[in-house]
C-alpha cells in the first residue's frame, strides 16, 4: 500500500496527515473530538483498494501542533483546517467526506457552504443537538478538570457512551487522556464549552444547502445523541439515507465491524438516495 506522510501549515497550526493508496477518488476522514487519525485504521484497510484515504489530526489532538496563540481552537479555525487538508490532498475536484461524532458537524458545515467540493458524505453518530446526557457528562468532566482529577475523564466517557467498544480500545482511551498535557486538556475543556453553547446545529448549518449524497448512520443505543432531532434533520438534507443500527452505540464500526459493509454499499452505489 502506498503511503504519503506530510503536514500542512494552516495559519497557527501544523497539521499532520497521511494519504493511503493512490486511487483518483479521495475520501477525507474527519475524527471526533480528541480522536487521532489512528481511529480510522480499519476503515483505511477496507477502502484503500478503491480510494485514496486521507486521515489527519485536528489541532489540539495527536501529532497536530499549535504553533502560537491560545490552546482553544475555534470552529472557524477547524473549518479552515479541513478545507486546507482537502485542497492539499484531493486528487480530483470533488471528494468524499467520512466523519465521526464531532467531525460530522465540520463535514456537514463544509458540505453546505461548499457544495461543489463534496460528492458523497458519511455522517456517523451525527450530533445535531446536545441532549441532557451529554450536558451532564460535560459538567462532570469539566468538574474533574477543575479539581485536577483528570484521570477520571476517560472513565466517565466510557461509562456514558463507550460501553460497547472492545476492552483494548477502552484502555487506549484511558491512556490517551492520562498522557494529555495541560494545553491539550485545556483545548478539550474549551471544546466542551463550545458544544454546550451550540445546542442546535441548524443555527450553524443550512442543511438544505448540502448537495452531496449523504449517509447518516447512528447506533440505536447511542446515549449522547438526540435521535428525534436527527430524524428531523435528515429530512432537510436533499439526497440523504438514514440508518439506525440495532444493538450499537456511539462508536459504530469500532463496535460492529460489519457496519463497514454499510459504508461500502453506500460509497459504491450509483443510485440517488
Amino acid at each position: 500500500m502506498k503511503v504519503v506522510k506530510g503536514s500542512i501549515r494552516c495559519n497557527r497550526f501544523l497539521v499532520p496527515y497521511r494519504i493511503y493508496g493512490d486511487k483518483p477518488d479521495t475520501i477525507v476522514c474527519i475524527s471526533g473530538a480528541k480522536q487521532t487519525m489512528a481511529v480510522w485504521r480499519s476503515f483505511v484497510k477496507r477502502f484503500v483498494p478503491s480510494f485514496s484515504v486521507v486521515v489527519f489530526d485536528l489541532p489540539g489532538t495527536g501529532r497536530a501542533e499549535i504553533l502560537s496563540g491560545a490552546p482553544q481552537v475555534t470552529f472557524e479555525e477547524q473549518q479552515q483546517v479541513l478545507l486546507d487538508v482537502i485542497k492539499d490532498t484531493a486528487k480530483t475536484d470533488k471528494v468524499v467526506l467520512a466523519a465521526a461524532s464531532w467531525g460530522t458537524i465540520l463535514a456537514a458545515y463544509i458540505a453546505a457552504k461548499y457544495p461543489t467540493k463534496i460528492e458523497k458524505m458519511i455522517l456517523g453518530s451525527f450530533g445535531v443537538s446536545t441532549n441532557d446526557t451529554i450536558l451532564e457528562l460535560i459538567h462532570r468532566g469539566q468538574s474533574a478538570f477543575r479539581t485536577g482529577d483528570v484521570e477520571n475523564i476517560a472513565p466517565l466517557m466510557i461509562e456514558c457512551f463507550g460501553q460497547y467498544i472492545p476492552e483494548s480500545q477502552k484502555q487506549q482511551m484511558i491512556s490517551q487522556f492520562s498522557n494529555m498535557d495541560e494545553k491539550e486538556l485545556l483545548n478539550f475543556y474549551e471544546h466542551c464549552e463550545f458544544v454546550k453553547t451550540s445546542r442546535d446545529i441548524s443555527k450553524l448549518i443550512n442543511l438544505r444547502e448540502i448537495e452531496a449524497k449523504t449517509l447518516v448512520i447512528c447506533g440505536e443505543h447511542d446515549t449522547i445523541l438526540d435521535h428525534e432531532g436527527i430524524r428531523a434533520a435528515v429530512t432537510k438534507i436533499p439526497n440523504c439515507v438514514y440508518k439506525l443500527v440495532p444493538d450499537t452505540g456511539h462508536f459504530l464500526h469500532w463496535e460492529k465491524p460489519s457496519i463497514l459493509d454499510t459504508y461500502s454499499n453506500f460509497l459504491h452505489s450509483t443510485e440517488s438516495a
